[in-house]
């Protein structure tokens, strides 16, 4: 069973140590109108829990509040606020949507064990309680160091982090400042400006973290992240005067520059508030707008801001990417230009940049065309056909990247450019294939309903494509894990947890929809790849981050190919259509994207759909097809859970006891 996080984080007094979530209640909830007339309709049994606004979800033997009733039944559920503190919404884009209800039916379904409900559970909230800090922020202000650490720190940043190339802070300009800042004397006081000291102080955290953790032992890891953290604190300390107070272009730096700190895996993921934060702050300053003569702002100056901009636009959309969250950013109302050149002084890499930026406007058109409510509102129809052409500029932008940086090749680290590491390439490979499972996965996933309503036999043939497109795109994404040489705390969180772990998750449904495939077992060969790049994690952690929900889901998945392989032996049933499913997995991208482009739907000659792979439907989306269009409701199958407590956790092998069972077969 996986632990929580921080049940192997040794207990400290300092304020980084408690960042973690230690609450009992859940990570995420689902609790909408119908949630609460269920509750109150239907009161729970003893041990079930109930709904109080008075308390926190997850308290058992509560009673409703007669005021939230009264609101309930008036249709009005905004006045109270029954959530508990530390729950996150992941939208039906996130790869945590496996654990939603729906998703754990179908597992369960699936495998014939109801263990994964727990396994989801604990997954969950691994991952959402790490989205918030557990204490305030520290109102002692750490130190700063002295002009001699003050500048190793400061080379350490240009110089051995990954975040550097970006060009938030330009070098040039930065250590001319610090040269003032040392030669007036300058103490960190209250009337210093509140920029340059969470400017400088974010640079030293990203300085001390990079210094500390280039060693072989593995117990640095606390090490380098405690001592980075206080710096970072100091930092945080101004960020209300930064928002609310008059600040220029650095306060904006510095937000971006803090986001870009917590993005470390050893950190509190807190890079999405923050970077919405700078974001509205950018917006605040209209770097979203291309400056204009009557602006009376230089070239360099104007320059600067673009690239700022586009920087933090890029992150922001990565990050609602991954959190299947919408993006706070109106891609209608930019006109700032893409810059061509860097500022002096600044080591920016041109090239490598504007390919990130032209992903990051894909991946908005994504996230805004099958993300959102409205995106849910389309017809079936309607979201092919952009499927195929989103599908279509996705490829085009692959086909646009040089050899050396091209998805789905080898990386050869003498090929990259002086000023880049692995891991950027790294990025962009992941950032390709991340976005074809989240085109594609939007109608492959067994619990979103999507196609399964459809009786067209086109429609389900673009569920074998997609299916497969996924499945390849998971693959290539597991492998590239071999590529990740270091872990340290400043090693991206993308990187190490969430790539690997989409990967997983697409990987280990792919399985369960074709548990007799010949590919089967070296799927699952790669899933327990995963499980061993979570070791190494753990290693390089010292046990401070601990994950065996990889483990398990392999485990899960063997489960239901031995499940399904004895049903075969006893009907006698032909494993002919996973097999002709199975062939398909091994179409190059090119292929299965010629595929999806070159036949057209018997009712329509402008929707392109893939050649039909079989004949029969797509089983996963058979138990689908007594539902109506009309009874989708996004909301019913997004990465929302109900509170798990430890004690449930405990209940029947797994299995929550308030939990319905009577998905699982008999």
């Amino acid at each position: 069973m996986s632990q929580r996080r921080s049940s192997n984080i040794r207990e400290r007094e300092d304020a980084y140590s408690n960042y973690s979530n230690n609450s009992r209640s859940a990570a995420l909830a689902n609790i909408n109108e119908q949630t609460y007339q269920e509750q109150i309709e239907d009161p729970p049994s003893d041990g079930a829990r109930t709904i109080n606004a008075n308390s926190s979800i997850g308290s058992n033997n509560s009673v409703i509040d007669p005021t939230l009733k009264t609101a309930v039944d008036n249709g009005i559920n905004s006045i109270a606020s029954p959530e508990s503190s530390d729950w996150e919404y992941h939208g039906p884009g996130s790869f945590l949507s496996i654990c939603s209800k729906p998703g754990m039916n179908w597992v369960g379904e699936k495998t014939g064990s109801s263990d994964f409900i727990a396994i989801a559970g604990m997954f969950t909230r691994d991952v959402t309680r790490q989205l918030k800090l557990d204490c305030k922020i520290s109102l002692d202000r750490t130190p700063e160091p002295d002009r001699e650490t003050a500048w190793r720190y400061t080379k350490a940043y240009f110089e051995k982090t990954l975040e550097s190339s970006f060009g938030i802070v330009v070098r040039s300009s930065f250590e001319a400042k610090l040269q003032v800042h040392f030669a007036n004397d300058n103490a960190s006081g209250p009337d210093d400006d509140a920029a340059w000291y969470a400017l400088r102080n974010a640079v030293y955290a990203f300085g001390c973290r990079a210094l500390l953790e280039k060693t072989s032992c593995s117990s640095t890891f606390m090490e380098a992240q405690t001592a980075g953290w206080k710096y970072f604190q100091n930092a945080m300390s101004r960020h209300t005067e930064m928002m609310y107070c008059r600040t220029g272009l650095m306060a904006v730096q510095a937000l971006v520059t803090m986001a870009l700190y917590v993005e470390g895996v050893g950190c509190p993921a807190l890079e999405y508030m923050l970077c919405s934060v700078a974001w509205r702050l950018a917006q605040s300053k209209g770097l979203h707008r291309q400056a204009g003569t009557a602006w009376g702002m230089g070239a360099q100056e104007i320059q600067h801001r673009n690239w700022i901009f586009w920087i933090l636009y890029s992150y922001e959309k990565h990050i609602a990417h991954r959190s299947g969250r919408a993006s706070a950013i109106d891609d209608d109302d930019i006109s700032c230009h893409i810059p061509t050149t860097v500022p002096d002084g600044s080591s920016n890499n041109v090239e490598f940049c504007t390919y990130v930026i032209k992903h990051a406007q894909l991946s908005s058109q994504i996230g805004k065309r099958f993300s959102t409510v409205q995106a849910y509102r389309q017809s079936p129809e309607s979201i092919v056909k952009t499927a195929c052409e989103l599908d279509q500029k996705l490829r085009e932008w692959r086909d646009s990247l040089p050899p050396s940086m091209c998805p789905g090749t080898v990386i050869n680290s003498s090929e990259i450019h002086p000023n880049l590491d692995t891991v950027h390439v790294l990025y962009l490979h992941y950032a390709f294939f991340g976005s074809l499972i989240s085109l594609h996965s939007t109608v492959t996933y067994p619990w979103s309903d999507m196609f399964g309503r459809d009786g067209n036999l086109a429609f389900r043939n673009q569920v074998d494509t997609s299916t497969q497109i996924v499945a390849d795109a998971s693959r290539n994404i597991i492998l590239a894990t071999k590529y990740i040489n270091d872990i340290h705390a400043s090693t991206p969180l993308w990187l190490v947890f969430y790539y690997p772990v989409l990967g997983l998750i697409n990987l280990f449904v792919h399985v369960l929809k074709h548990p007799t495939a010949p590919s089967a077992p070296s799927d699952i060969t790669l899933m327990e790849v995963v499980a061993g790049h979570f070791a190494r994690l753990e290693f390089a952690s010292s046990g401070e981050l601990s994950f065996s929900f990889a483990r398990e889901l392999s485990s899960l998945a063997r489960l239901a190919v031995k499940k399904a392989q004895q049903k075969l032996l006893l009907s006698g049933t032909s494993k002919d259509a996973d097999v002709q499913n199975t062939d398909n997995n091994y179409r190059s991208y090119d292929q299965q994207q010629n595929s999806m482009n070159s036949h057209e739907i018997g009712t329509s000659g402008s929707d392109h759909l893939s050649q039909p792979a079989n004949n029969q439907k797509a089983d996963s989306f058979a138990y689908l097809d007594s539902m109506t269009w009309g009874e989708f409701d996004v909301e019913n199958w997004s990465a929302l859970l109900p509170s798990f407590s430890p004690d449930e956790m405990m209940d029947l092998d797994g299995m929550p006891g308030n939990c319905d069972m009577s998905f699982l077969p008999t």
